[in-house]
């Protein structure tokens, strides 16, 4: 579970500071969704010691264990089109088991199933990052949009941090953020989250393990992680900011502030009220997976165009000027997007897709965003339906069955997977909200870290 350079933590239920947690007391508990934490200190800082306080300026990144389990399949998915939403929220149940257990592979509603997430490097759990990718040393919003030219450059920047009160990194091709992931920890394992991974964080926040109700949009407008809107947002998406005092049952407030004050329309992370943003609705949860940004996920779709849509690689992008950074094929060179070169049908001086399937996620090819059934079990977004088309407003959306959240499926013309939606967003953000873009570098998209040994 733990690894030299993971420091086990505990965290202060009423100002979230953090104690180094003594290993020989029980120092978390899943049965009262309480999630074990860790932080990666920074270079010259060292281990103070059990129930010895760190220093926040200390901490280079905070991580949460997800165990390993199984759980019940609770709908088999068979979504294709739009039809007529419901409300389907429940809680998912979850049993914990080790590696060493057999595989549970059930394929069908009632039967129990391993989460994919954890057999694909047969561990015990994960540790994922408790909020999205900061960029460390960045003072505006603007300094953390940075999407470094190739390989040897991203290996020599160190930059990432995952903490709360940063500005999330944001403006990165996939293929670089998949590269900082894989150079971040490597001998931890670390890599860029894949959509399987996110929906184990989102089962289990669902789960009797987790707070199993709506978490909290963050809806800070200057990408500041660990925000929480101090209302429910009533409506979804509608271009404006609109505020609950004016208008409650249509209300969407967002707004910006300074790293680690609260906003008027939003706490920060050291405001205890913030728990109603985590995953289990106190300090040890996980965090920005509902707003904040959009995040990309290691997650696409193959870039077979034709026969059965399978070849086992994925997608560039869509074209050359939208796309991810990795060589291969795209899949929409035709598309009418301004300065692009229509003749062009493959990137080939980007970096190379990587060929290890246990670091990311293929979805079949298809020309339309409403083909769920092709949704991998346990990935939040297969399981979520039915779907359908709404308007907030003038502005259309598809919105899957549990909470109102955005359901729009990777295709042709947006290729990569992005979770949990946009500040901005109102009910449409959430832990089971999907959608997709092109793997370009967009100043709304960031990436999470997730660490498997």
């Amino acid at each position: 579970m733990l690894d030299g350079k993971l420091i086990p933590i505990t965290i202060n239920e009423e100002n979230g500071k953090v104690t180094r947690a003594d290993k020989t007391k029980k120092w978390y508990s899943y049965a009262e969704q309480k999630w074990a934490n860790a932080v990666i200190l920074r270079e010259g800082k060292s281990d103070p010691g059990p129930n010895k306080p760190i220093d926040e300026a200390d901490i280079e990144s905070y991580f949460v264990w997800i165990p390993r389990y199984r759980y019940e399949i609770f709908d088999e998915g068979n979504y294709e089109g739009l039809g007529t939403k419901s409300n389907k929220e429940q809680i998912i149940k979850v049993e914990f088991e080790s590696k060493d257990e057999d595989i549970k592979s059930g394929t069908a509603k009632g039967q129990w199933l391993t989460h994919p997430a954890f057999t694909a490097f047969n561990t015990n759990g994960l540790w994922v990052g408790k909020f999205e990718t900061g960029y460390d040393g960045a003072k505006a919003k603007s300094d953390a949009e940075v999407n470094p030219a190739d390989a040897a450059a991203i290996e020599a920047v160190n930059k990432v941090i995952i903490k709360p009160n940063a500005y999330s990194w944001r403006s990165i091709q996939v293929a670089n953020a998949y590269t900082v992931g894989r150079h971040y920890e490597a001998t931890l394992n670390s890599h860029m989250m894949k959509n399987v991974e996110w929906g184990a964080v989102a089962y289990l926040q669902q789960s009797e393990y987790g707070s199993h109700q709506s978490v909290r949009i963050n809806n800070n407008s200057n990408f500041l992680t660990g925000y929480a809107a101090k209302n429910e947002p009533t409506t979804g998406y509608t271009v404006t900011n609109e505020l609950c005092s004016n208008t409650p049952d249509a209300c969407n407030e967002y707004g910006g502030t300074i790293p680690g004050s609260d906003g008027t329309y939003n706490t920060n992370y050291f405001n205890k009220v913030s728990v109603i943003a985590s995953t289990t609705n106190n300090y040890t949860g996980v965090y920005d997976m509902a707003g904040g940004a959009w995040e990309y996920m290691m997650a696409g779709i193959d870039n077979n165009s034709t026969g059965d849509g399978k070849t086992g690689k994925l997608s560039s992008g869509r074209n050359n000027i939208y796309n991810s950074g990795f060589n291969g094929k795209l899949t929409c060179p035709q598309c009418n997007d301004s300065g692009v070169n229509h003749e062009m049908i493959e990137i080939t001086d980007g970096i190379d897709l990587p060929t290890d399937e246990r670091y990311f996620d293929k979805y079949d090819y298809s020309t339309s965003s409403t083909t769920y059934n092709r949704g991998i079990f346990g990935d939040a977004t297969k399981e979520m339906g039915p779907f359908q088309s709404m308007k907030y407003g003038t502005q259309s959306r598809q919105l899957g069955s549990w909470y109102d959240d955005e359901s729009w499926f990777v295709y042709s013309s947006n290729p990569w997977v992005v979770r949990g939606g946009l500040y901005s967003v109102g009910t449409g953000a959430g832990v089971f909200t999907f959608g997709y873009d092109s793997g370009h570098a967009i100043s709304n998209h960031s990436f999470r870290l997730v660490l498997a040994f």
